[in-house]
């Protein structure tokens, strides 16, 4: 079948020029289409170890939801 429509577009993508860690400005990278946003996600990962020195713990928040709410 012929093509009907074709879309192309390029962005330009850009990136903190520091890790924050001397200024506390913490920057996240440009957002990108990627389906379920994981890129995003992992930059927000990244941000949080950036600024606390250590990796989200999400089994720590399942325990805390289970403390308060009394759910598995």
């Amino acid at each position: 079948e012929p093509i009907e429509q074709k879309f192309v577009s390029i962005s330009d993508l850009l990136v903190p020029k520091d890790l924050g860690t001397d200024s506390q400005i913490f920057i996240s990278r440009t957002y990108d289409a990627t389906t379920h946003f994981e890129t995003t996600c992992d930059d927000i990962k990244d941000i949080y170890k950036r600024m606390t020195g250590s990796e989200f713990d999400f089994e720590e928040m399942k325990r805390k939801k289970n403390d308060i709410y009394g759910e598995d």
